[in-house]
């Protein structure tokens, strides 16, 4: 990892209870050790009763700083960070009858740890545990 690198994670998430998540994430280095960027994540799940389905979808936007350390693996770049953001939720009625529909949102924030294992000069695999739109988010990533 260093410095005036651009990374873009594309993943999936792994709990939460909103199904399967898609999480989308820029970063810059500023330093050698410090990047930031902007999360974006998308989930929907749709929960039947018998009588009609109720849509659940949760939209997650925020900025990310991460802490890049170096363990002498040349591949290797671990990392831990911070999120600030905004998230909407919402639930919808589609079926007979009236139910009620309800939508909200508010600040987060929340922590992260990671790491990126290269595959080669510009494309890494990715792993995250910590506050996203899932528990755990995996995927592929980008540099250029």
């Amino acid at each position: 990892y260093s410095k005036g690198d651009n990374l873009v994670n594309v993943g999936v998430g792994i709990g939460g209870g909103f199904g399967t998540p898609i999480g989308l994430s820029f970063e810059h280095g500023f330093s050698d050790k410090i990047s930031g960027g902007a999360y974006v994540a998308y989930a929907s799940k749709t929960t039947p009763t018998g009588f009609g389905d109720f849509k659940y979808t949760y939209i997650l936007t925020a900025a990310r700083a991460s802490y890049h350390f170096d363990f002498g693996v040349e591949k290797l770049d671990p990392y831990l960070g911070v999120i600030l953001g905004y998230n909407i939720a919402s639930a919808k009625w589609s079926g007979g009858g009236t139910m009620p529909t309800a939508s909200g949102g508010g600040v987060i924030y929340g922590g992260h740890a990671g790491a990126r294992y290269f595959l080669s000069e510009k494309i890494a695999l990715f792993g995250e545990v910590g506050y996203g739109i899932g528990t755990l988010n995996a995927g592929l990533a980008f540099k250029f």
